[in-house]
């Protein structure tokens, strides 16, 4: 499916790219308002190009979503028949010693990891790699300083919670298991059922499932725990980004380094940069919870 794939990350490069034309009008009308040379015909001509800037951009990240997820489908449809075919083969040694629960999940659980990666990250991928280096070079040309200096929210906002995280990938390995254990129990406790009833019993008295349970929950916790303040940082970090470019930009103009129109430009662009590194995140975090599917 890598045609499809291809295609609809292209799309959405083109869609992100559109998504700075905004940013672009609202500079370009600004600038007419601090001159003093407000022409209201240009000012529609503008508006007429966001509006149909605005539209192609939505058509255009449809589009890019259709793509990458019928290839994601159909990619995963493939991919659980040629495991299925190769289960098929095996002698029943294999399935008495792995319960039906284990085979469930990686037939759903693990292969439809490949799907959400595939369907979305893959856009979002191509965004991140694309769109902000663009900008970053149109940055340099303005002012390397100021491009230098809005690449410190970066560093503090993606370095420091990655290195916090780096114990993600084992608890991704973990959670893994704890979902197999958890199917197969929960397989268990349904051919139990009679037995369960006929003695008026609780699922809480059904130890396999009980310990799957407290397993499953108690990883989940230890995960939200390990991510909760690396992301908090993140969020905190890129939507004060703004808070480095004006000190640094209105030093730098004020030291006639730096133009009043390079000023605002900076101003107008920190607000859009940081967009796509927000996505950053859960793209390196998905990789991490896919890694454990792949090897399964």
């Amino acid at each position: 499916e890598r045609r499809k794939l291809h295609l609809g990350m292209f799309l959405s490069v083109i869609s992100a790219a559109l998504s700075l034309v905004p940013y672009f009008i609202v500079y370009k009308i600004l600038l007419m308002i601090f001159q003093n040379n407000i022409s209201y015909k240009e000012i529609l001509i503008w508006a007429g190009i966001g509006i149909v800037s605005a539209i192609l951009q939505a058509i255009l990240m449809s589009s890019a979503g259709i793509l990458s997820h019928t290839a994601a489908f159909n990619t995963i449809h493939k991919i659980k028949l040629k495991v299925v075919n190769h289960i098929s083969k095996f002698n029943l040694g294999f399935f008495q010693e792995h319960a039906p629960g284990e085979i469930k999940t990686l037939l759903f659980d693990d292969v439809d990891r490949v799907e959400n990666f595939l369907a979305h990250s893959t856009l979002e991928l191509a965004q991140v790699a694309v769109v902000p280096v663009i900008m970053f070079i149109f940055m340099l040309k303005l002012n390397w300083m100021m491009a230098l200096v809005m690449l410190i929210p970066m560093v503090l906002g993606l370095g420091i919670p990655m290195m916090l995280m780096k114990n993600y990938p084992d608890m991704s390995m973990e959670l893994s298991k704890d979902i197999a254990d958890l199917n197969a129990s929960a397989n268990e406790f349904i051919k139990a059922m009679p037995v369960i009833k006929m003695y008026h019993l609780t699922a809480e008295k059904f130890e396999q499932y009980k310990n799957s349970l407290n397993a499953y929950i108690s990883c989940w916790k230890k995960m939200c725990m390990s991510s909760c303040y690396p992301l908090s940082i993140t969020l905190v970090v890129l939507d004060s980004a703004i808070l480095f470019t004006l000190p640094f930009g209105g030093y730098f103009f004020l030291k006639n380094s730096l133009s009043a129109t390079s000023y605002l430009s900076f101003v107008m662009l920190t607000m859009c940069f940081y967009v796509s590194f927000l996505n950053m995140v859960t793209i390196f975090m998905q990789p991490m919870e896919l890694g454990s599917g792949l090897d399964n």
